[in-house]
């Protein structure tokens, strides 16, 4: 609640107001679905056509709505029954990666990064201008602003890559305020709770791979148009892949009786000493689970793979 009320306070207009439009309407989908199943499509399909009346195609902000509520009401219609892991809902996600992936397709999208980078720059003159008056000498205001330059050169280049991934992440945070407020909603009225899964249960589909291969192999190919685009597939695909290696690792702890809080700080202090190491083992792990299935495994007995 708190992150709904000061978000956009925070964030300026309209992306603010997606603070709360973006949770309002996964929350409507997924209940509506829930409750009326395909029928409940019907949300985000009356959504769209409204974004699109009120602000048309070429408004970035807009096309986030309509396509949140789309994973709610995917989260709805597959619900009953005791929903699925925590993977499967991760995998519910997929149109809002596939809009992130294709938003700078848009008409639009180079003029927001321009004027994201531009505020960035506005950011760095009130910067040097506060070291000016807490009474820096000139040598140490010529080194930040030597750093400030080298700064800007790496966003201006990063930016058009970066800025996808990030509003994934965002609309990430957003769907799971969304599913709460569903939750909260539902056991007002009586519903039953909203299935809440294990990190230790985490597998994404089968067919997720496809969309990894398909941002590794675009990197690979270089095509500068598809930068953008086979970067964010590839780092928000290999991150899910990440979460996998790590759920894997902690169901093989559990099952070997490691408490829960132990595997915890294990995990930061990796994590902490040796984070790129960790980042890219765990995604390995995850990665090949989608073949082995370590969790599947059956246990020998006594150790001997001959009694198999």
């Amino acid at each position: 609640m708190l992150l709904l009320i000061g978000g956009p306070l925070m964030t300026p207009m309209p992306w603010g107001g997606l603070w709360l439009l973006v949770p309002l309407a996964v929350t409507a989908s997924l209940l509506a679905a829930w409750r009326w199943g395909a029928w409940g499509v019907l949300v985000p399909v009356a959504l769209f056509g409204a974004a699109m009346v009120i602000e048309g195609p070429f408004s970035l902000w807009v096309w986030w709505i309509p396509v949140a509520a789309l994973t709610g009401a995917w989260m709805g219609l597959r619900e009953e029954g005791g929903g699925l892991g925590e993977g499967q809902r991760a995998w519910m996600l997929l149109p809002v990666l596939l809009l992130a992936a294709m938003l700078p397709w848009m008409t639009s999208y180079a003029d927001m990064v321009t004027r994201l980078e531009r505020a960035l720059r506005e950011f760095d003159q009130q910067a040097l201008a506060s070291y000016h008056e807490i009474g820096l000498n000139a040598a140490q205001i010529k080194a930040i602003a030597d750093r400030l330059h080298e700064t800007a050169a790496f966003e201006k280049w990063a930016l058009p890559y970066a800025v996808p991934t990030v509003l994934f992440m965002w609309m990430l945070l957003l769907v799971a305020l969304g599913r709460g407020l569903a939750d909260r909603l539902g056991r007002r009225l009586r519903w039953p709770a909203l299935a809440r899964g294990e990190l230790a249960t985490w597998r994404l589909p089968d067919p997720a791979v496809w969309l990894l291969l398909l941002g590794l192999g675009l990197v690979v190919a270089r095509w500068q148009a598809w930068g953008p685009s086979a970067w964010t597939l590839l780092l928000n695909m290999g991150l899910a892949y990440c979460v996998q290696g790590i759920a894997v690792v902690q169901s093989l702890l559990l099952a070997r009786g490691v408490p829960p809080s132990f595997i915890a700080l294990t995990f930061v202090f990796v994590f902490a000493m040796a984070w790129p190491a960790f980042v890219l083992a765990t995604m390995c792990v995850g990665l090949s689970d989608v073949w082995l299935d370590y969790r599947r495994l059956e246990a020998v007995p006594d150790g001997d793979s001959s009694q198999e």
